[in-house]
C-alpha cells in the first residue's frame, strides 16, 4: 500500500524545461502525452527526452500548446500555460517517490494517504486497422481509434496491439487522504497508463 504521494511544483517553467525535468526521472520508459491547444487534444508519445507524432517525428514542445500531461508508472508531468494565474507557465509532477535530490528548486509538498483505489476510463472509439493518419504511415506503437462523435483519434500503445473494434483504457490511481475536516476525500488522480481493454 503507498503511504505517500509527492507532488513536485515549478512556476514560470517553460515546457521544454518541464519536459527536461520530468526525462530526468522516467529515463528511457515511453510516457503517452495529451496536448491540449485551442483547436485540438491530441496525443504524443515521450521517449528519450522528445515528443514524438503517430508518424514517429519530434514534434516541438510549444506553439499552441496550453496545457500537457504525460503519465507513466512512475510519475505524470501537468503542465499548463496560464496567464491569468499571475504564475506564468507552472508545471506539477506527481509521484509515489521522493525524487526531490532529482527535482532541485521545485517546491514539494508530502501527503499521507490513507488509501489508493485503482480507476479505468474508457477512451472514445475503436481500434482500427488504419496504418496511416492525415497521409503519412503511422510509427511502430501506435494505433488508430475511430467513432462517428470524435472521428479518428491516433493513439500510443505498448503491446499487444489491439484486434479491429477492441477499445483502449486508461488506468488512474486516486489518493484517499485525510482532509482539514477529518474527512477521507480523493485527494489527488494520478495517470499511470494506457491498455487494451479486455473482454
Amino acid at each position: 500500500m503507498t503511504t505517500a504521494l509527492f507532488i513536485f511544483a515549478q512556476d514560470n517553467i517553460s515546457l521544454a524545461d518541464a519536459l527536461a525535468a520530468y526525462a530526468g526521472l522516467i529515463g528511457s520508459a515511453p510516457a503517452p502525452a495529451l496536448l491540449y491547444s485551442p483547436r485540438s487534444c491530441q496525443m504524443a508519445l515521450f521517449r528519450n527526452g522528445n515528443l514524438q507524432g503517430p508518424d514517429g517525428q519530434s514534434m516541438a514542445p510549444g506553439g499552441d500548446i496550453f496545457e500537457a500531461r504525460l503519465f507513466c508508472e512512475v510519475a505524470e508531468l501537468r503542465w499548463l500555460d496560464d496567464p491569468a494565474s499571475g504564475r506564468g507557465c507552472r508545471a506539477a509532477i506527481l509521484t509515489e517517490q521522493d525524487v526531490s535530490a532529482s527535482l532541485s528548486g521545485w517546491g514539494v509538498q508530502k501527503q499521507d494517504v490513507i488509501e489508493t483505489l485503482k480507476q479505468k476510463y474508457l477512451l472514445w472509439g475503436r481500434a482500427t486497422e488504419l496504418q496511416e493518419h492525415q497521409g503519412r504511415p503511422l510509427a511502430e506503437g501506435w494505433i488508430i481509434l475511430a467513432t462517428a462523435q470524435i472521428g479518428t483519434l491516433p493513439v500510443p500503445l505498448s503491446l499487444p496491439t489491439p484486434s479491429q473494434g477492441q477499445q483502449v483504457l486508461l488506468h488512474t490511481v486516486e489518493y484517499v487522504v485525510e482532509s482539514e475536516h477529518g474527512n477521507a476525500i480523493i485527494g489527488d488522480e494520478r495517470l499511470i497508463q494506457l491498455e487494451v481493454a479486455r473482454g
